[in-house]
């Protein structure tokens, strides 16, 4: 057994700054560790206790658990030391891993380019995982990959037909999404869920936080009073 232990906002900007290029510019530095620091959190709320029980996607260079085990693919994202656990491309179903394998898996602004299989990639990821938490933009417009696309909380609602995560909270660079799989969630649990956490970062104030959630909740609302009727 591997005992866990969790990325530090100290060993984030070390190992990005090796890594500084395409991907870790660091104009995002910053914004990248708010999503980093609050799915960090969570997995210590959920209380894994061995690293091989989480299951990381497309890392690129930087896990939220040390020696978590990692799934990537061979065609992009390149870092140094690159050495996956499953050398797959997500996009390719079924994902050579066994049901319910791990506690948690985790893909951080990842699911946006699984384009056009991001329904199928969900349900892999509920079928390999307990728990699932991913961090996606709900709108990406990227010139190198213009067949990216972001993801918005409806779609994945309607992805997994109707099952809402069981919590969103938003960050400074895309929504965190979380579901577990053995307890699904509903629009009224999630509505009361929504955390509202104090970001501590310039580049994201509070008032934006709030209208952000006020939007959230009227989406949430709304598809769900459409859905009935």
């Amino acid at each position: 057994m591997k005992k866990i232990f969790y990325l530090t906002k100290d060993e984030y900007l070390f190992i990005t700054k090796k890594l500084e290029g395409d991907h870790w510019e660091p104009n995002n530095i910053e914004r990248r560790w708010d999503y980093h620091s609050r799915v960090i959190e969570l997995i210590k709320a959920i209380n894994i206790s061995n690293s091989s029980d989480v299951l990381e996607m497309g890392t690129m260079g930087v896990n939220c658990v040390k020696d978590s085990d990692t799934i990537d693919y061979l065609e992009r994202w390149d870092y140094k030391g690159k050495q996956p656990t499953y050398m797959h491309d997500a996009r390719i179903i079924p994902w050579p891993i066994n049901d319910k394998q791990y506690e948690v898996f985790i893909a951080l602004r990842v699911f946006q380019h699984l384009t056009p299989n991001q329904k199928d990639c969900l349900k892999e990821a509920i079928r390999v995982a307990k728990k699932v938490i991913i961090v996606a933009p709900r709108n990406y417009n990227n010139k190198v990959l213009p067949n990216s696309k972001g993801i918005s909380y409806i779609n994945f609602v309607n992805f997994l037909e109707g099952i809402h995560p069981n919590l969103v909270i938003p960050t400074a660079f895309g929504d965190l999404y979380y579901w577990d799989t053995e307890n699904p969630s509903t629009p009224n649990a999630l509505i009361k869920k929504i955390i509202l956490y104090k970001y501590k970062y310039s580049v994201y104030n509070r008032r934006k936080i709030i209208k952000k959630i006020n939007r959230m909740i009227k989406k949430i609302l709304r598809f769900s009073f459409n859905k009935k009727h």
